[in-house]
């Protein structure tokens, strides 16, 4: 500066800080929307799979199908083997549910008081003992696939936290991740 009069030459170096500055708060907006965007991308994944499966059961939930389901599996249809399988289908529909419910939650799109309800609606669901032993059944297939919903199912079985449950809540209250 001379005299009180600021040189082209300054102009251009604040010019430079600012969009030096400016640019970085850009890289950094989009960081953010590209982690939220892939987040509720694997949230849409998720959905449709959910969807697609729970489109699956209802249909074989149908008399007709559930029969042919039977027969083609080398089995006799009998009417009680037919609501034995429409049965099936309306557990696996459940727990369908409650698997989509838990990604919703691990995923950070759901409130804590949202999850909370929807978890207390799942346990009382759980007391009832079809679904528990169907549940039972299920876990010894997904216990190595699915080892975090699979604690949480179980926490919602016995109305306690299992050792695996309470680590995911302490990770939870320290912000640890385990989002890829």
């Amino acid at each position: 500066m001379r005299g009180g009069i600021v040189l082209p030459s300054e102009i251009a170096s604040i010019a430079s800080a600012v969009s030096g500055v400016t640019a970085t708060v850009s890289l950094i907006y989009v960081g953010i929307q590209i982690r939220l965007s892939m987040r509720h991308t694997r949230a849409q994944i998720q959905q449709g799979t959910t969807a697609r499966t729970t489109n699956i059961l209802l249909g074989q939930m149908n008399a007709e199908a559930a029969a042919i389901w039977i027969e083609g599996n080398g089995g006799t249809p009998t009417a009680e083997l037919v609501r034995e399988r429409q049965f099936y289908c309306q557990c696996g529909i459940a727990m369908i549910a409650m698997e989509d419910y838990f990604s919703q939650h691990e995923l950070g799109l759901l409130s804590a008081e949202h999850f909370s309800r929807g978890s207390e609606t799942f346990r009382s669901r759980l007391r009832e003992p079809g679904l528990r032993a169907y549940w039972m059944k299920q876990r010894d297939i997904l216990a190595k696939a699915a080892p975090r919903y699979c604690a949480y199912i179980d926490s919602l079985c016995t109305g306690e936290t299992t050792p695996f449950q309470d680590r995911i809540e302490t990770e939870q209250s320290l912000g640890i991740s385990h989002e890829k």
